[in-house]
């Protein structure tokens, strides 16, 4: 009740705050529009997106694609009021949170049972950005875009579980703008400006920008948060069919309280005469590591594009983006030594840095020949990922304590060790992909077409010693195919099959092993998928079933970590996304997921995929209340079945459930319209664990509340 009592209280303050805003004229787009008028627009599209950008198959419908894509634009981000890509994607019943960016080092997710490659899996208008321990701040794109399973042809090297594409703000038709105030429990304000529109002759220059601020305390006792962030992106129409844009993203996050995890003693490799089970699940908001923990990350991404519509049908993009993320972390590892909670913690600091360029020409359109019309696309990539990191890593060991009671920690009279500066950084490797592409979706009639593409790519990486001298070198020029055949009965449904191969860069071997820091060949994937789609009315419907054959990587009972073998996961997901009953907006869905080791060493054959969920249900409903216009009430929730921590299957997370409520109401104070939000996330204060990289936990976000104003202009 006290945190309620909080959140209402800013929610009455920023309100207050928008009232002495002065008025301003309306705009020709309708933003000044009764309140009414805007609250059904959006709801009757039911967050709806029918397009997405598919890497090298160019922008394309979604019916038009044979792969499971999942697009959630800003406006549903900005109604959650989402902090995570977990909080994005909560209704996706085949995404699984495994981080939490105030808890852990980040936030995280898995899709279908895998996660999301820290380096290959993030992209920033479908160009690579690193994103290792950080939070993208998703203020600044206009809609986060999903694709489920294997990416090799489309984007190249990545784990199978998919891609996360954060579409950026582009400058409005006309002049608009908002400015947000908002609070988060126990004590985080953030505050947000977002402005854009075109100017010049025939409105030939556009510019958008934005600019964040949030900090205060956690709902993490003892925990703190500070993050500034600022974008701006720039665009000019040369011409009717040509259109140069550039775009630039700075962040500066730095985060207290938060570490990187619980780990079992016999996991970690330290002997125990009695091997550590899962613990008892923690509140969610109990500080666990010493004072003295953090992470901090620093994020410098700029970009370019060239688009140009050269022809009839025909159109030529040639983009560019360079990322650079630093990051130092003192993080502690909980370390569970019995079943009575009892631990020893340790900390670990560190300082690095990625540099991320790349670059792409593609072209696409049609042709016909033949009497068969062709979709074509092909093109040139190449990118460039650069680790730095330090010459040393501290470690210390800060005392003991017990999980289940606080009072009971020792220190060891030791102080956190200092984190490396980045002048000690060197370069420990460096990965290059040269690629080309071709892919044709062949139209053999009105119902049937087929999809046929490859990549070619020289991969080359480097590993370095401290005196730069180059120490490895692993080099592999493949050809990742894919292929699909869609059927279009009306066009309104589309029926398809799809293979796909691709390929991911070796797996590090991480702190807590005793071949800590060994880098490891890329692995190979394979992906099956039936599935069907359809847009019926307001309702968007999918069904998908899948089979992902991927190489495996875990650590062994000896505390090593290798690849060898393979796992297989075979599920089938179903989802919906619609409005019914006029008012009522529904979206959600359920997976079946059966994974399992089937290639590996005796102690892990045949046994399930850690951190895999066997059975996930989501739903999240949204009911416009016609007794006020603007008023909107939401309620969701999630069960996620039960987890295997280790590769060995040796312990299990158990499975858990949460359930969120909301409510906003968008109105006009004077001429500005305004809308008030608030959302509480796992009402029920549910206790569990998150269970990551196969042997880490951290506990999942306690009761937590969400207020906001947005006032627009």
């Amino acid at each position: 009740m006290k945190v309620q009592q909080r959140a209402i209280a800013h929610a009455a303050a920023a309100t207050l705050a928008v009232t002495s805003l002065p008025a301003v004229a309306q705009s020709s787009s309708g933003e000044t529009e009764l309140p009414t008028v805007k609250v059904t627009a959006q709801t009757e599209s039911a967050y709806r997106e029918r397009d997405a950008s598919t890497g090298a198959l160019g922008n394309k419908t979604l019916l038009d694609t044979p792969f499971s894509i999942d697009v959630v634009p800003q406006e549903l981000i900005q109604n959650r009021q989402a902090i995570t890509i977990g909080d994005v994607f909560r209704a996706d019943p085949s995404v699984t949170t495994n981080n939490d960016g105030y808890i852990g080092e980040a936030s995280g997710i898995s899709i279908r049972g895998l996660q999301l490659d820290l380096l290959e899996g993030f992209k920033i208008d479908g160009l690579a950005v690193p994103n290792w321990g950080s939070d993208m701040p998703l203020e600044h794109f206009e809609r986060v875009e999903l694709l489920k399973g294997l990416s090799g042809f489309m984007y190249g090297f990545g784990t199978p579980g998919g891609i996360a594409n954060f579409v950026t703000k582009r400058p409005t038709e006309t002049f608009s703008g908002s400015a947000t105030i908002g609070f988060v429990s126990d004590g985080v304000v953030k505050e947000a400006v977002d402005v854009g529109g075109r100017f010049g002759t025939n409105k030939m220059f556009g510019a958008r920008v934005n600019a964040v601020h949030e900090e205060g305390s956690t709902f993490i006792d003892g925990g703190h948060v500070k993050r500034d962030s600022a974008s701006v992106a720039l665009d000019a129409r040369i011409l009717p069919n040509l259109t140069v844009s550039a775009d630039g993203l700075y962040m500066q996050r730095n985060v207290k309280g938060a570490y990187y995890g619980v780990v079992l003693a016999q996991d970690y490799g330290f002997p125990v005469t009695t091997p550590v089970t899962t613990p008892r699940r923690i509140d969610g908001s109990q500080g666990v590591a010493s004072k003295g923990t953090y992470y901090e990350t620093e994020i410098k991404s700029v970009g370019t594009e060239i688009n140009w519509g050269f022809a009839p049908e025909w159109n030529l993009r040639t983009s560019y983006r360079y990322s650079e993320q630093n990051r130092g972390n003192a993080d502690s590892i909980i370390l569970m030594m019995d079943n009575a909670g009892n631990y020893a913690e340790q900390q670990f600091t560190g300082y690095s840095r990625y540099h991320y360029q790349q670059a792409q020409m593609m072209a696409t359109g049609k042709a016909r020949t033949w009497g068969f019309e062709h979709d074509l696309a092909f093109g040139f990539s190449y990118q460039s990922l650069v680790q730095n990191y330090p010459g040393f890593n501290g470690a210390n060991f800060l005392g003991t304590g017990n999980l289940y009671d606080s009072s009971q920690f020792v220190s060891s009279g030791v102080s956190p060790q200092q984190v490396p500066s980045s002048d000690t950084l060197y370069r420990a490797s460096k990965i290059e992909q040269k690629a080309f592409f071709i892919s044709d979706t062949l139209k053999l009639s009105e119902q049937w077409s087929l999809l046929g593409g490859l990549r070619y790519t020289h991969y080359e990486q480097l590993g370095y010693d401290m005196g730069g001298a180059v120490t490895t070198t692993y080099t592999k020029n493949p050809i990742t195919p894919t292929a699909a055949l869609m059927f279009k009965p009306v066009n309104w449904t589309t029926f398809y099959a799809s293979y796909v191969e691709s390929l991911e860069a070796g797996q590090s071997a991480p702190i807590t092993a005793l071949n800590s820091g060994q880098v490891f060949s890329p692995l190979k994937s394979r992906q099956y998928e039936i599935g069907a789609k359809a847009e019926i009315d307001s309702w968007q419907l999918g069904a998908a079933l899948f089979q992902i054959e991927r190489g495996l990587a875990y650590l062994r009972s000896d505390n090593v970590f290798t690849q060898d073998g393979e796992t297989r996961y075979r599920g089938l997901e179903l989802t919906a996304r619609g409005k019914f009953l006029r008012d009522w907006t529904l979206i959600g869905g359920v997976m079946w997921l059966n994974s399992e080791n089937t290639e590996a060493s005796a102690d892990v054959l045949g046994k399930r995929g850690y951190g895999v969920p066997t059975f996930k249900a989501t739903a999240y409903v949204e009911y416009a209340a016609p007794i006020l216009p603007g008023l909107v009430f939401s309620v969701g929730g999630q069960y996620v079945s039960r987890m295997a921590l280790e590769a060995n299957n040796s312990n299990f997370v158990p499975s858990y459930h949460t359930f969120d409520a909301g409510a906003r109401y968008s109105t006009k104070i004077g001429k500005t319209p305004v809308t008030l939000r608030l959302n509480v996330d796992n009402l029920t204060n549910e206790k569990y664990w998150l269970p990551s990289w196969g042997f880490i936990l951290v506990q999942g976000a306690p009761r937590t509340v969400r207020a906001s104003v947005t006032a627009s202009f």
